[in-house]
């Protein structure tokens, strides 16, 4: 069985990602993964120098994006063709226009317009399913579920779960692997990656800060509770989800 990451930002997902596209690449192709996704915030700003790394690496490059919707939910898109890649960059670019600056917003109908050719991950904890569930509103997680599985088809839509070592995101994934159980919604393991090694850490927290307008003494809970978001070796997440397989199974299976 392999890993494969397909939620993953570079410093194009601005004052966020604390690694170069080229460096997940190449620590990618250090660590044995055959193929990886960057998923930059409601962009694809870094898609050329990404590709071009990866395959100089010899790693398959997957293109896509963590798109903001206009309740302020994120949506992972994975482009899986030409028609996909033409589709999500007419999205993002009808999001962008339509609001201020640094502030892209994804409509309902813009998702409907330009679904064709992309797979769809339900999101970190700031995704509308999973702010669903953790607030105890499964009837909302299941009709948004149902929604998006029949917008890009049932064997285009996954449900992400995450697991960075905090109590919240193991009581999120049993919510989430129950709410796929119900609706039979197939099940995708992700990092949520924003660095390519833990060292990278420190400028994160400094980039956070900055987004923030704030200090590191004062920044609190905006920082992330530690260090688990770096470009994991693929035995460590088979192993961290190690109660649910299927859900690394279809990251390979989506990756081919």
């Amino acid at each position: 069985m392999h890993y494969i990451e397909l939620h993953a930002h570079s410093n194009f997902s601005f004052l966020d990602g604390a690694s170069h596209p080229e460096e997940l690449a190449r620590q990618a192709a250090a660590l044995g993964y055959p193929a990886l996704a960057l998923t930059d915030h409601n962009g694809l700003y870094g898609v050329v120098r990404f590709d071009q790394a990866a395959r100089e690496h010899g790693v398959k490059p997957i293109l896509g994006s963590e798109i903001t919707l206009d309740n302020d939910t994120h949506l992972v898109l994975l482009v899986k063709n030409a028609r996909g890649y033409a589709n999500l960059s007419q999205l993002i670019t009808g999001a962008q226009l339509a609001n201020e600056k640094n502030n892209a917003r994804v409509t309902y109908d813009l998702l409907d317009r330009y679904r064709d050719g992309l797979i769809a991950l339900s999101g970190c904890p700031l995704g509308h399913i999973p702010v669903s569930l953790l607030t105890g509103d499964t009837a909302e997680a299941e009709r948004t579920a149902a929604q998006y599985r029949e917008l890009y088809g049932a064997d285009n839509f996954y449900l992400e779960m995450q697991h960075h070592n905090l109590p919240l995101h193991h009581a999120l994934c049993e919510k989430v692997m129950r709410l796929g159980q119900r609706l039979n919604i197939p099940l995708v393991a992700t990092n949520n990656v924003h660095y390519a090694t833990t060292d990278r850490r420190p400028l994160q927290d400094v980039l956070t800060c900055i987004r923030h307008h704030t200090t590191l003494d004062k920044a609190g809970s905006l920082l992330y509770p530690n260090a688990e978001r770096y470009l994991k070796p693929p035995a460590e997440m088979i192993k961290r989800f190690a109660f649910c397989p299927e859900a690394i199974a279809h990251t390979q299976a989506i990756a081919e």
